[in-house]
């Protein structure tokens, strides 16, 4: 029988977002019936499991948790995660998938920042997934250091070998384009859109008022979530100062609820001068339960980011059943379609207008929310996989 492998980010680089495309799409292709083999590079970074009704998850998942692959545990120990991680990544990494490669017919590399290790893939045919152009923009906005410096030597290494791949998959049409522009040929992309687990649509009795009374929320609050990392494209600025103003120039008693990133210095410090450490509850982690916790209760997702490839959060809302007040950045206007509230430009005065309405309006939030669902619940990890399964057949054949 044909094999697949699937190469996953190593459990070091602990991201959130791209472990759970990994499990979820090799959950899929081991559960159904491909017509191949599918097996696991390495150790995929904990995540929280969907669970069925008994609260047990389902036995068809594989286990690939047993697996004895982790190049992560073979390096550096301790507290050296930069050079461990280093180690892992572009030695032993690269090494083991050169050995994993030779008995399998297709590779699949799940992020585009793993693309070095087309280069150990023994001619076999390669298909990377592309979740954003962030390389690119990054390579073209230097700044100078010798730690930039050596990181942009990885990055065009990276990049050079991302063009060699027999086959790109991307999660909207948005990126498509952008990644035929970069490529100069669209004949290789195949756009596959991600999921939302379905865990996300079962609304736990009393989730709302148990969420709040974990995280010390005022039951009449106002309450707006953010979830993500904090990085510069994330725009988090911006939701603190939407948030102020909602609370120094409209009046409305808003608390702010950040998810999945730690804030940095310079939104720690835009949060005291703006007064709003009291109403500020911050969640640097989050596993699966928090986050769907996070989501029922808050009133309001706000994601005012300036580039996303795709955009999970915002589905994951919509799942929740959650309005969101989105910028429809990069592939964000895409995904969310008409069931999102789209705020052009930067401007905190329009999301402002945008949430006062959304509070105000309830036939509206309940439309939108209705919306919301039910364009959530056409992304299905079934159809990615379903679709992605389709792509591998074309170098099986």
């Amino acid at each position: 029988m044909s094999r697949v492998l699937l190469v996953p980010d190593l459990p070091l680089d602990r991201a959130a977002v791209m472990d759970k495309y990994a499990h979820r799409l090799h959950d899929w292709l081991e559960s159904g019936d491909p017509g191949f083999e599918v097996r696991l590079a390495a150790h995929i970074g904990e995540l929280t499991r969907d669970a069925g009704p008994d609260g047990r998850t389902s036995g068809s998942y594989t286990r690939w948790w047993n697996q004895p692959i982790d190049p992560s545990r073979v390096v550096l120990p301790g507290p050296l995660r930069g050079p461990q991680g280093f180690a892992a990544r572009f030695f032993f990494y690269p090494m083991r998938l050169a050995r994993q490669a030779r008995r399998a017919d297709v590779v699949h590399i799940l992020d585009h920042a793993y693309a070095h290790l087309l280069l150990r893939a023994r001619r076999r045919p390669v298909v990377i997934t592309v979740h954003d152009l962030m390389p690119v923009i990054v390579l073209r906005s230097p700044t100078g250091g010798v730690a930039e410096s050596f990181r942009n030597r990885l990055l065009r290494r990276t990049l050079k070998a991302l063009r060699a791949a027999d086959a790109f998959l991307v999660g909207t049409e948005w990126l498509r384009r952008e990644l035929a522009t970069w490529l100069g040929d669209d004949r290789k992309i195949h756009v596959v859109p991600f999921g939302v687990d379905r865990a996300f649509f079962r609304e736990a009795p009393g989730g709302r008022e148990r969420g709040r009374r974990d995280w010390r929320i005022p039951e009449e609050a106002f309450v707006v979530l953010h979830v993500g990392s904090t990085v510069d494209r994330k725009n988090v600025p911006l939701v603190i100062q939407t948030v102020a103003r909602l609370r120094m120039e409209v009046g409305v008693d808003v608390h702010l609820l950040q998810v999945g990133g730690r804030l940095t210095a310079d939104q720690e410090q835009q949060i005291d001068r703006l007064g709003l450490r009291r109403f500020l509850r911050s969640v640097p982690a989050a596993d699966e339960s928090t986050l769907r916790r996070a989501y029922s209760a808050a009133d309001v997702l706000l994601f005012p980011s300036l580039y996303e490839g795709f955009g999970f959060p915002v589905l994951e809302a919509f799942a929740s059943g959650l309005p969101v007040v989105t910028s429809g950045a990069g592939g964000l206007r895409e995904v969310a379609g008409d069931a999102a509230v789209i705020v052009d430009g930067r401007d905190p005065a329009a999301y402002v207008q945008a949430l006062v309405e959304l509070s105000e309006d309830q036939d509206r939030r309940e439309a939108l929310v209705a919306l919301g669902m039910h364009r959530a619940e056409g992304f299905t990890w079934r159809r990615t996989a379903e679709m992605t399964a389709t792509v591998y057949r074309k170098f099986l054949a």
